[in-house]
């Protein structure tokens, strides 16, 4: 167990070696808020949001948003549009959300803010294939709704966006790797203390009572 843990903890080491002689981390954040400001503008759009993947624990979280600190925002994969988008690696315009139920509708109840349609695209790891995370923007101004073209120019975002998502992912996922070690080497030490106890009471018994047969009332 701990053997396989250690090797995935070393993948993923190697795959974030790669990644940060792409980018600098540092700048990563500061290049993901560009882009919660500048992908409205490019659609015509009230809100952007950014989300990272968290298939271990079967959620997706807000890594920055507009008017959202980071994990302002947490979502099951399933019943919302994001885990939608997530789950079948495609992206997905959805229109007249205030007739439709869903996580978004709790999410507007925390909120105040009312959520019409949606562009969500997924955001794919260029190393592994895996979906790292999703793009969302809410809420077309003006006449008309969200269109192909729109989700078009989502796409082109999501792809400049892909080593910084990427990079999150896989530390989070590191971390996950981590505790599953630690929980793991826990367990190990806790059976060899059950054992080691075990051991030591047969070895008092057999010196007391000298492995004779023990009469009960």
């Amino acid at each position: 167990m701990l053997s396989e843990v250690k090797l995935q903890l070393d993948g993923i080491a190697s795959r974030q070696k790669a990644l940060f002689e792409e980018f600098d981390p540092k700048r990563g954040s500061k290049l993901l808020d560009f882009y919660v400001r500048t992908a409205p503008r490019l659609v015509n759009a009230e809100r952007c949001s950014i989300f990272i993947n968290d298939p271990d624990n079967r959620k997706v979280w807000v890594k920055t948003g507009t008017g959202i600190t980071e994990r302002g925002i947490e979502v099951s994969t399933n019943g919302s549009i994001v885990g939608e988008v997530i789950a079948s690696g495609k992206p997905l315009i959805a229109r007249d959300l205030q007739s439709r139920t869903g996580t978004h509708k709790k999410i507007d109840a925390e909120t105040g803010f009312v959520t019409r349609e949606i562009i969500c695209v997924p955001i794919r790891s260029k190393h592994s294939g895996e979906i790292a995370g999703a793009i969302e923007v809410l809420n077309k101004k003006g006449d008309g709704g969200f269109n192909e073209e729109d989700q078009a120019l989502l796409e082109d975002v999501g792809e400049h966006l892909q080593t910084v998502v990427d990079s999150i992912f896989l530390g989070q996922e590191a971390v996950g790797m981590t505790k599953n070690m630690l929980a793991a080497a826990i367990k190990a030490i806790y059976v060899a203390f059950i054992a080691v106890g075990v051991s030591l009471f047969l070895a008092v018994f057999l010196s007391v009572y000298g492995g004779l047969p023990f009469a009960f009332a």
